[in-house]
């Protein structure tokens, strides 16, 4: 492993170990005593705080609570209208199908369309009417189709009728007098959804004698920046930092470890199964994450458009982009470019002061685009987190950092369409186990219950969640194509 190092004024490495802190540690790591021209020790390598995946459903007001913590579904809707894919057709001449109205055979995929629907092509210059109920043909569905032009030399293009090409129902003609046929109304049934909570857990074990004992220099808070001398608050401090930034991890990056027969190999010491649920990176489609090697607004516009129109209303196209401060730099810098095409530079909003003392400010976080699409940027910390980011972007930085995940945070019926789940009561647990000690100090006395013998106290944290985006569809991911 590379070492760790700022620049030559650095005296010696960092140390890094897990688990019990003793006094072996304090004096290895603490306890150089030279002279500190400062009393408190910057963070440099870890200035990375509680601000997370955590913190954005708890401002967003996105958290539900469930009854238990068993595996949960819920259901997806597709349009009742759809194209179906054509598998092969007959036709007496294989080069004009359909010339002179002669009926010929289409096999497709699905038993959709049925008898009088009149259909059309990729190109919708072609239609044909269907002239019987579709009938079997093995797997497939086999149906008997005219042209319904009065020109007897029109035939449908051979590359129309190509395997995978489509056909879609316009409506269902029929006759003016005495017509007994009508056409149909089509239904596509719902399809399923699962996925599963998984249980976290923290533990550390502060040893009695380390109770209050005093630091030679100061360490701060990561989070509130209050500093202490005393080795258990920091300890306490830093336990429960890293225990937020592991459940931020949980929610965007856990991967489902469920197999096919819906069974877990992976068991504890219990042996009980271990099971982890689908985090918000795996719940969006392959389909919908999209590579670039140059961003520009042209494009993320052509995506946006893609993840709206015929899936959300005009009302409802706001998307959230979770990317990390290069990402945050790289959208600033191409809608400033972007935007340079349709105004010059305004100066009385982004430049400032007067003579020799000039001022340039601003930063671009949001896009509003056409057809009601809007776009705003939300800083993550995971994707800059040099530790667990380690691939490098050819222009600086972690290539994470150039991440944008997208989510649509829209409601429907009232619910976030991006939720977090938890199981009623047990969204998370926090609890110490006293031994000779607790957090409030030694028990010094019979009249104090302990409930460990060993001779200090435990802390403890346990946590039961999920992620549920119930149209992954509207949702997407930008990735840089590192090669």
């Amino acid at each position: 492993m590379a070492k760790q190092t700022i620049n030559t004024l650095q005296v010696y490495e960092q140390k890094s170990w897990a688990g019990l802190t003793t006094d072996n540690h304090l004096g290895s790591v603490f306890n150089e005593e030279p002279t500190l021209v400062s009393s408190i020790m910057s963070r440099v390598f870890g200035l990375y705080s509680h601000n997370g995946m955590d913190a954005l459903f708890t401002m967003l007001g996105a958290d539900e609570e469930v009854e238990a913590d068993k595996d949960y579904d819920w259901f997806l809707k597709g349009d009742d209208e759809k194209a179906i894919g054509i598998v092969s057709f007959t036709a007496p001449l294989l080069t004009k199908p359909g010339v002179n109205n002669l009926p010929f055979t289409i096999v497709m995929s699905e038993k959709y369309f049925s008898y009088t629907d009149k259909l059309v092509f990729d190109d919708r210059r072609f239609s044909v009417r269907v002239m019987s109920e579709p009938t079997p043909a093995g797997t497939d569905w086999a149906y008997e189709v005219k042209i319904m032009s009065g020109d007897p030399t029109k035939f449908i293009p051979p590359t129309l009728l190509a395997k995978g090409k489509q056909l879609s129902k316009e409506y269902s003609p029929q006759e003016r007098t005495l017509s007994k046929t009508a056409g149909e109304t089509h239904f596509t049934s719902p399809f399923r959804m699962r996925n599963s909570f998984t249980t976290l857990r923290k533990t550390y074990t502060i040893p009695g004698n380390m109770h209050n004992r005093p630091l030679v220099i100061e360490m701060m808070d990561p989070k509130s920046n209050k500093t202490t001398k005393i080795w258990t608050q920091y300890a306490e401090w830093e336990f429960m930092c890293q225990w937020y930034k592991e459940k931020n991890r949980h929610l965007l990056y856990s991967e489902s470890n469920k197999t096919s027969d819906d069974t877990y190999i992976m068991s504890g010491a219990s042996g009980f199964p271990i099971i982890e649920g689908a985090g918000i990176r795996q719940q969006i489609s392959p389909a919908y994450k999209f590579e670039y090697t140059q961003f520009t607004i042209d494009w993320l516009e052509e995506v946006l458009l893609n993840l709206s129109i015929n899936i959300l209303p005009e009302d409802q196209r706001h998307f959230v982009a979770l990317t990390g401060e290069r990402g945050m730099v790289q959208f600033h810098r191409a809608l400033e470019n972007y935007s340079a095409r349709f105004q010059p530079l305004d100066s009385r909003i982004r430049i400032g002061g007067s003579g020799q003392n000039l001022n340039f400010h601003g930063q671009y976080r949001e896009y509003m685009g056409p057809q009601g699409v809007r776009f705003t940027l939300i800083h993550l910390p995971e994707y800059d987190n040099p530790v667990s980011n380690r691939l490098m972007h050819p222009d600086g930085g972690p290539v994470e950092s150039y991440r944008y995940t997208v989510l649509n945070f829209g409601t429907t019926n009232g619910k976030k369409n991006i939720r977090r789940l938890y199981p009623k009561g047990r969204k998370e647990n926090m609890w110490h186990i006293a031994g000779s000690t607790s957090p409030l100090g030694p028990n010094g006395s019979f009249s104090k219950g302990s409930a460990s013998a060993v001779d200090g106290y435990e802390l403890h944290c346990m946590c039961t969640q999920s992620v549920m985006i119930e149209n992954p569809m509207s949702c997407a991911e930008l990735i840089y194509a590192s090669s």
